[in-house]
């Protein structure tokens, strides 16, 4: 399940979930196809920071009303340039009936930071209106429909560590140990998914000389246990360079990582979040804590730190 808690219904009607963030613990990209789209291969992992959307059952058209304390969250859209109305719709005009009812969102997962809070939120609504409207649709048929609505929702619905690969939608779940413990930085800048591809610079068509097998490699190799020297060079996000290019923030956050006691970091996603993995729990919370306290003896201006871990 990629939920935190089974889906419940709440004292005042509806369906309560809690839906986690990801990290991309490697990502390549092999090319670009002709649709524009890029081909890549990634291993999504679940990380315990959750979102938390409530679906109460209503006869009025569907609404969205957004809180927390996350930067931006001020400025998401409510209407159908949020994934989660496009969710919505999209699953009652395949069922036949209106998109109606109320739903409302915690936000606790950093925007724009390349942890998937949008999918998973998009995610959970597809589960979340499932039940409350009684479709009784399968797992697999709302991955199915996830696919269009964004590339990495077809993940969260799955739930689980799983390889993606095609454009990031085709899923293969791959189970691995949970309760890795790292720490989350979020530079104060975030990037766009499309512009960090494009700054790839791939025309149509192109391959690179990339080769796949780095994800499963480095499934063997978690799945194996210690030490982390097996694995650590396997953990590689070829987006990063790309994403350096926009913000020098990466280079920084990828240059104080460099000079910490840490198993390995990168950027995850497209960016603009970044990871660090410890070797353990404690020195993951010690870690998030050296890290909050820079930012304000030092000035640096990360919006937050935060040790966590991964989850099924």
């Amino acid at each position: 399940m990629f939920f935190r808690n089974s889906s419940s219904d709440s004292p005042t009607g509806g369906s309560i979930v809690q839906v986690p963030a990801k990290i991309n613990l490697a990502l390549e990209v092999l090319g670009r196809r002709e649709d524009g789209f890029h081909e890549v291969e990634t291993l999504l992992v679940p990380v315990r920071l959750f979102d938390t959307l409530r679906l109460r059952p209503s006869a009025e058209p569907l609404s969205l009303t957004i809180r927390g304390s996350v930067p931006h969250t001020a400025a998401l859209p409510t209407d159908g340039h949020n994934l989660i109305i496009q969710a919505a719709e999209r699953l009652a005009a395949l069922s036949g009936r209106p998109a109606t009812g109320r739903i409302d969102l915690w936000k606790r997962i950093p925007c724009q930071a390349g942890l998937g809070g949008g999918s998973s939120d998009a995610a959970a609504t597809l589960v979340a209106a499932n039940r409350a409207w009684g479709l009784g649709y399968s797992r697999s048929r709302l991955a199915m429909i996830a696919a269009d609505v964004g590339t990495d929702v077809p993940f969260f619905v799955h739930g689980g560590a799983a390889i993606g690969s095609g454009r990031g939608e085709q899923i293969e779940p791959t189970p691995l140990p949970v309760g890795i413990p790292l720490v989350l930085v979020q530079p104060p800048v975030g990037l766009s998914t499309p512009k960090v591809f494009d700054a790839l610079r791939l025309e149509r068509g192109q391959l690179l000389a990339t080769s796949s097998g780095r994800c499963r490699d480095l499934v063997a190799a978690l799945r194996a246990g210690p030490p982390a020297a097996a694995w650590k060079p396997l953990v590689r996000n070829s987006l990063q360079g790309a994403a350096g290019q926009l913000t020098d923030w990466i280079g920084r956050v990828s240059r104080l990582m460099d000079r910490l006691p840490v198993v390995a970091h990168q950027m995850t996603g497209s960016g603009s979040g970044y990871f660090a993995i410890c070797r353990s729990w404690r020195d993951a919370k010690r870690l998030a804590a050296w890290l909050r306290g820079q930012i304000w003896q030092k000035g640096l201006s990360f919006q937050g730190a935060v040790a966590t871990r991964t989850c099924r």
